[in-house]
């Protein structure tokens, strides 16, 4: 039933490819170094992991800009972008780093050099030899980076930290790209992305996809009037997203169904989880 659903047509458009990586780079090495700004000026080292976790997010989202521009359809390019984007955000961000470390003045006071000046030609020149970065990071671990309980975080535990902020650096991008920009539908007709609209209304909530997927197969759109309810379904009903594009016949549909649950303190917490996904439809909704 693969011919039902969409699937990406694996086209990489020349242009497309300078336009990509050059948007995806640029906007990773900006990234990276208000990273590095944010974790020099913010002492409070427990921030640290979240201020990582925005910067693989960020990274995530200028690549979903970058496959965007360039109009790619293939998901392994997008896969391998994330993963160089990942890499050179984590590299950019050491590069500047020990370029700020090299012009830092005063000694360490609550885990950060007091002062430092940036010098965009001791950053070029650690970012293009890679052996003096290194060798760097291998001294810092020997005499630590921040203290923890005023006690100087250095060795073994220090290189388990730089490894968790590279997995979630380098595997934040990689994870959102398996479900990226390159998934989503796009029309070849019109060579653009297909827009998306959300059905007003509540729908009944699906328990029984595969019915609904027999019933919309035959081309018998009728049956989605069996689940566009009159009344409000209250707590839990189900949405539907159509994606269309301006003279192409086809189009996709994605229903998710949205339930509300108690937490341990009684307040509703939303759950949604989406059980049809880019469902082709050959005619107008």
């Amino acid at each position: 039933m693969e011919h039902l659903y969409y699937k990406p047509s694996g086209k990489i458009p020349v242009k497309g490819i300078f336009i990509s990586l050059i948007t995806a780079f640029v906007i990773t090495v900006v990234l990276s170094i208000i990273y590095i700004a944010l974790q020099w000026f913010i002492p409070f080292i427990y921030l640290n992991f979240f201020i990582a976790a925005g910067l693989g997010c960020g990274i995530s989202g200028g690549i979903f800009i970058a496959i965007g521009a360039g109009k790619i359809r293939n998901t392994t390019y997008e896969f391998v972008l994330a993963v160089l984007c990942g890499l050179l955000g984590w590299y950019c961000q050491w590069a500047l780093f020990v370029s700020l470390l090299s012009e830092a003045e005063g000694s360490m006071g609550g885990g950060m050099w007091v002062r430092s000046s940036f010098n965009l030609t001791g950053f070029w020149y650690i970012l293009t030899h890679p052996s003096i970065l290194f060798g760097a990071m291998l001294s810092l671990n020997e005499v630590g980076t921040f203290t923890l309980k005023h006690n100087t975080v250095s060795g073994t535990f220090l290189w388990v930290v730089w490894v968790i902020e590279a997995l979630i650096i380098i595997g934040a991008p990689t994870l959102f790209s398996l479900s990226g920009r390159s998934t989503s539908p796009f029309s070849e007709q019109n060579n653009q992305w297909m827009e998306d609209r959300e059905v007003e209304g509540k729908l009944k909530t699906v328990t029984d996809p595969d019915a609904m997927i027999q019933e919309l197969s035959t081309g018998n759109l009728r049956s989605l009037n069996d689940f566009l309810p009159a009344d409000d379904l209250s707590t839990d009903y189900a949405t539907l997203r159509i994606y269309e594009s301006p003279g192409d016949p086809v189009s996709y549909i994605s229903v998710t169904n949205n339930s509300h649950q108690a937490d341990k303190k009684g307040e509703l917490k939303k759950e949604t989880k989406t059980v049809i996904e880019y469902f082709k439809m050959i005619a107008p909704i």
